[in-house]
């Protein structure tokens, strides 16, 4: 049996409750030692990283605290030398975008493809049948193919499923918003895989022509690529009438680390990663930096990668959907963490806030500033479907949360950086400290 087989036949045990979670977190640590010995012997950086730290060759020894963190920095650093696979061994080339830096590299292997794919087919899969009751519901996947995984992902889990799909990624020069809004009207979509950026621009479009979106046939979306609290997942339900979900949480340099489902949380991809979660100074000791390790020998193993991401993970759910994996939950940004008059704030803790005061919230912008007395000071833009918003009661609400002088702004629309910043450059784009 082939290496790809092996590691598919433990994914579906798993994903068929054959395997419980306990007995796959044993798997995980022999699973260690391999791709230890893995790196070490085909990636430069891994070889000469690891060749003087003392790794025990016990499963019941080995402990991932003597390995030294990867990270971003070192990733931009080395570039090609963290392969594990030449570039005439690989499946696919993609890279990061380069918007935080340097782009870097992150080719991916068949086995990457295959053990990463097969968690979002189940996902998928399980999500339509709850939504239609079958996988024929034309899906228009609205995200970037060329050097980026989204598309391709997508499409491969689409075709696999049997499930009609258009690509319709608005920032394309054959696409643009405008053709993507009127393809998914004359096509009669039923699904949407985007970012919420995406959703909700696409919603302001319609209102704008007259058209409301609860109207149209979309009536499942998947978001992805940036922030996406369950309130904004509710937000985007209630804007559209349609469900609303995560597709799943990765990147280019780590892949599919959990995925979405019906009950709009995120669950761990168990097999494929160990994961942990580095405190952060200041912060509720089970929120910090989401740390995963590797574990498919596939192009590019990370080690003790930091991702820069706020996660925290409930070790005991038990969610409705079914789902045997833990849930993920991601709070924004490591670097977007704000201070508010003394308080420190997660993106996610700004933006559940936010939605918690007004409904149907098409955009927002959160810039913090300071008062000429050196008092913290915010101005909320929003661009809405509320009707008979009494601003005066919001602002005195938000302002007695932050604990700092709210300033609300009802607008028809936002600059153009925040309207389209998130889904340009996939970094989350609403929030901005001016101190």
């Amino acid at each position: 049996m082939s290496i790809n087989d092996k590691w598919s036949r433990r994914i579906n045990n798993f994903l068929d409750g054959t395997v419980t979670l306990d007995e796959v977190h044993t798997q995980n640590q022999n699973s260690l030692t391999h791709i230890l010995d893995y790196v070490s012997t085909k990636s430069p950086y891994y070889s000469s990283q690891l060749k003087n730290v003392q790794i025990s060759k016990s499963i019941e020894q080995l402990s991932l605290k003597s390995i030294p963190f990867t990270t971003k920095d070192e990733l931009r650093k080395v570039g090609m030398d963290i392969c594990s696979l030449g570039m005439n061994e690989i499946g696919t080339y993609y890279e990061t975008t380069g918007t935080t830096g340097i782009p870097t590299p992150c080719p991916r292997a068949p086995i990457d493809i295959n053990t990463s794919g097969l968690f979002v087919h189940k996902a998928m899969a399980d999500v339509y049948q709850e939504t239609f009751g079958t996988t024929q519901a034309l899906t228009a996947i609205m995200g970037p193919s060329e050097l980026y995984a989204f598309g391709d992902t997508y499409a491969e889990i689409c075709r696999d499923l049997g499930i009609p799909y258009v690509k319709l990624w608005p920032e394309s020069p054959r696409v643009g918003i405008e053709k993507a809004s009127e393809l998914i009207t004359n096509l009669k979509v039923k699904a949407l895989i985007c970012s919420p950026a995406i959703a909700l621009s696409l919603a302001r479009l319609y209102a704008g022509k007259g058209i409301d979106p609860r109207k149209s046939t979309v009536k499942q979306i998947f978001v992805l690529g940036e922030l996406c609290t369950p309130e904004m997942l509710r937000n985007i339900s209630e804007i559209w009438d349609a469900a609303c979900t995560h597709g799943l949480y990765g990147s280019q340099e780590i892949h599919a680390l959990a995925t979405g489902c019906t009950e709009g949380n995120l669950h761990i991809s168990e097999t494929n990663y160990i994961i942990e979660i580095v405190p952060i100074e200041g912060l509720q000791k089970d929120v910090g930096e989401l740390c995963i390790t590797m574990l498919v020998p596939g192009a590019k193993p990370l080690i003790r990668f930091r991702t820069g991401d706020l996660a925290s993970i409930n070790e005991a759910a038990s969610c409705k959907c079914g789902s045997c994996s833990r849930v993920l939950k991601i709070s924004g940004r490591v670097d977007d963490i704000v201070t508010i008059s003394g308080e420190k704030y997660l993106p996610a803790e700004i933006e559940s806030r936010i939605l918690n005061s007004l409904n149907k919230v098409e955009g927002y912008k959160f810039d913090i500033t300071k008062l000429d007395s050196g008092e913290d000071s915010v101005v909320l833009s929003v661009t809405t479907q509320q009707t008979n918003i009494d601003v005066s009661v919001i602002e005195k609400k938000l302002t007695e949360l932050f604990k700092a002088k709210v300033d609300l702004r009802i607008q028809d629309s936002l600059d153009a950086q925040t309207e389209t910043g998130a889904y340009v450059s996939w970094k989350f784009a609403r929030i901005r400290d001016w101190r």
